[in-house]
């Protein structure tokens, strides 16, 4: 619950932040700031290859070794040779990105990195509700020094400022809850690390290559306004998927732990059933609201991007499928079995990247949203596949079926309350928390496990959810 309310309020404080940005900069500036970004994000990859997995499986594992150290350097390490290349490949990459900013993205990469690397020993070490609390604080920051500075006139320079403090305040506050092993990390240590790592990696990759590969090559074939158009249907879709992206991150130690120790496959059974009935809880419906009021949310940032209103569509989907499938992903991770993971990010990094150039260079950016869309498919039929090989998959498709229901309901009445009181932005915001109310309340009524999970997690009593 920690994780999923601090990514709400990353997700909140982010979306705020993006409609002062994109309002004030304007499309063009803004679709170069977000290509920057897209940039950061390859090669924090390239900075990270699959340590941080690494680090966060084997803190997490009961056994010696000292992962903290050794995964610091490691991963200052790896930063420099990156820095190194980014710094020489400096011409082509302010060509690319379309401003001189090369020295900049070096200096974005290292907070990020080490973030990055902090929420990973954290969620090691079992307090991921510490780590979860630093997103909330990183974007928060962000967003705060990114509004102050832009509006005081500063531009594009400001939103990379704010970046950058936002990733340092996060980082230094992760540090102060970090246990240190007192002993001397050993060349075990880094070679455990490695083992994991050299199939992790991969997964780095994949999970960039769906978050951003669509966005690379639009800035081959399309102006960057159109890209920003993009990456805020892209933001939007993101916006719903917070709460499995939560179950995910919390289950991973849990289910190492379970693995490691026991070897218990009817416990690790149970939390992926669990995950899978509550991956869509928050999606589903929002997949349905945006069909219904998407276009005028849009136009919150501005009356040119109700146009990516199909695009929303096409990447809310994506994103529901992709959802599913790090569930699984994510199990076969915990178990200590990153090669089977390896395969599935293989033919997925290869999928999307060949669909994405195909398909967007001959149909523009609803291509792009295709084979993303595409990809995630695959790859929640490739993970449900090799998840089963190792242990006994429980697909919970009544509490799936149950969501849709609700959604269903859901979705009449926001239809009604549209036709009858009209469409513009402030009516559609009251429909959206009425739609949301009413969701959340047929879902209490048909799920018997729903409600069990809301009685076990509310911190006081209601009559409504008594023990059954």
């Amino acid at each position: 619950m920690v994780n999923f309310l601090s990514r709400l309020v990353m997700s909140l404080s982010g979306f705020v932040a993006t409609i002062v940005l994109t309002r004030t900069l304007g499309q063009n500036q803004y679709g170069t700031y977000v290509v920057v970004l897209s940039v950061l994000a390859w090669v924090a990859m390239v900075g990270k290859l699959g340590l941080p997995q690494a680090i966060r499986k084997r803190v997490s594992e009961p056994n010696e070794g000292n992962y903290v150290v050794s995964g610091a350097i490691a991963q200052f390490g790896l930063y420099v040779v990156v820095a190194v290349f980014l710094w020489l490949a400096r011409p082509y990459l302010n060509e690319f990105m379309g401003l001189e900013a090369t020295w900049v993205l070096i200096a974005m990469l290292a907070t990020q990195l080490g973030l990055i690397f902090v929420q990973s020993v954290l969620d090691g070490q079992h307090l991921v509700h510490v780590s979860s609390i630093l997103t909330p604080v990183e974007w928060t920051g962000r967003s705060l020094v990114q509004v102050g500075l832009v509006l005081s006139g500063f531009g594009i320079a400001g939103a990379f400022a704010g970046y950058v403090i936002g990733a340092i305040v996060a980082t230094v506050i992760g540090l102060y809850f970090i246990t240190v092993p007192a002993t001397y990390p050993s060349r075990g240590d880094f070679s455990r690390l490695k083992t994991y790592a050299q199939f992790s990696w991969l997964g780095s990759i994949k999970g960039r290559t769906f978050m951003s590969m669509d966005t690379l090559i639009l800035a081959v074939f399309v102006s960057n306004s159109f890209i920003a158009v993009y990456e805020i249907a892209w933001n939007l879709a993101s916006l719903f998927a917070i709460f499995g992206a939560s179950i995910s991150q919390t289950l991973f130690p849990e289910m190492s732990k379970i693995s490691s120790e026991s070897g218990s496959d009817a416990e690790i059974v149970e939390l992926l059933r669990m995950s899978l009935a509550y991956s869509g809880l928050f999606i589903i419906p929002g997949l349905v609201g945006s069909a219904l009021v998407g276009d005028v949310v849009l136009t919150i940032y501005g009356s040119g991007f109700s146009v990516g209103y199909y695009l929303l569509l096409v990447l809310t989907f994506a994103r529901l499928l992709y959802g599913y499938m790090e569930q699984f992903l994510n199990t076969i991770d915990a178990i200590d079995r990153p090669d089977l993971t390896f395969y599935i990010n293989a033919i997925f990094v290869a999928v999307n990247t060949v669909l994405n150039v195909v398909l967007t260079w001959r149909f523009g950016w609803y291509g792009a949203a295709v084979a993303t869309t595409v990809s995630a498919g695959l790859g929640l039929v490739l993970g449900y596949y090799y998840a089963s090989q190792v242990i006994d998959v429980v697909v919970p498709l009544g509490e799936v079926a149950k969501q849709c229901s609700a959604a269903g309901i859901m979705a009449a009445v926001v239809l009604v309350g549209r036709v009858l009181l009209g469409d513009t932005l402030p009516i559609v915001i009251v429909l959206v928390g009425i739609g949301a109310t009413i969701y959340f309340s047929v879902l209490f009524v048909l799920s018997r496990q729903f409600r069990r999970t809301v009685r076990e997690n509310l911190p006081f009593t209601l009559p409504v959810v008594a023990p059954e």
